[in-house]
């Protein structure tokens, strides 16, 4: 017996939730490799999220207090992300537009989130155009990564036309389809645009073209 739809949309929202929270993990990480490439002066080489632990009187612990906050905000940063995408069906269409809204993330969490902290705790480097520009070009790294992994979680073929076989993402996209059929089917069929094979799926704007195609694709046995 085929789930309900609001448990199949439950199960879409967890599953491309959890590769969200992946996506924001892997993001993390690719994004503090990259800040090791550009230390704060003065800190021993420390990336960014390391030299806040350290302001924030992390001690001995900056390394870890900093790494670890920088992968539980990547963790949340994702989840949000994920549940966003599994909840708004236009970004669910393709894998183009979730990869987009990533990179579009990424700017939002630099905009909203680490530009504000830097000038907090470090104003001296919101005047240095190579710290600002560093900075925004990892959370666009981070973006690209977070929508890219959680783009995997998008299904393939979730909903199947049981009229010509053509299988979509997504209900509403289905139901879309589906109208052209029932247009279809009501006009005379001198009026019909399009005729499809029942066995392959095939459209045809003829009934003769469509003849023509059975016999020569799906010829019956002889018997």
């Amino acid at each position: 017996m085929p789930a309900s739809p609001a448990l199949a949309g439950t199960a879409r929202t967890a599953r491309i939730a959890s590769y969200g929270i992946l996506g924001g993990l892997a993001g993390a990480v690719v994004m503090g490799l990259v800040a090791l490439m550009m230390p704060i002066p003065g800190t021993g080489g420390a990336p960014f999220f390391v030299a806040a632990a350290m302001m924030m009187g992390a001690g001995s612990m900056a390394t870890v207090a900093g790494w670890g906050l920088h992968l539980f905000i990547g963790l949340v940063v994702g989840a949000i992300f994920g549940t966003v995408v599994a909840k708004a069906s236009p970004l669910r269409k393709s894998v183009a537009r979730a990869t987009g809204l990533g990179a579009v993330a990424g700017v939002a969490v630099w905009l909203a989130f680490f530009m504000p902290v830097m000038a907090m705790l470090m104003p001296a480097l919101t005047a240095m155009p190579t710290m600002v520009g560093g900075s925004l070009a990892a959370h666009l790294v981070f973006g690209l990564v977070l929508g890219g992994v959680t783009s995997r979680g998008l299904s393939k073929g979730e909903f199947k036309c049981e009229a010509c076989g053509q299988t979509f993402s997504t209900k509403e996209d289905l139901k879309e389809h589906a109208k052209a059929h029932m247009s279809s089917a009501a006009l005379p069929p001198s009026a019909q645009e399009e005729f499809y094979c029942q066995a392959c799926g095939k459209k045809f704007k003829t009934k003769e073209e469509l003849a023509g195609h059975a016999k020569e694709a799906h010829p019956m046995p002889a018997r």
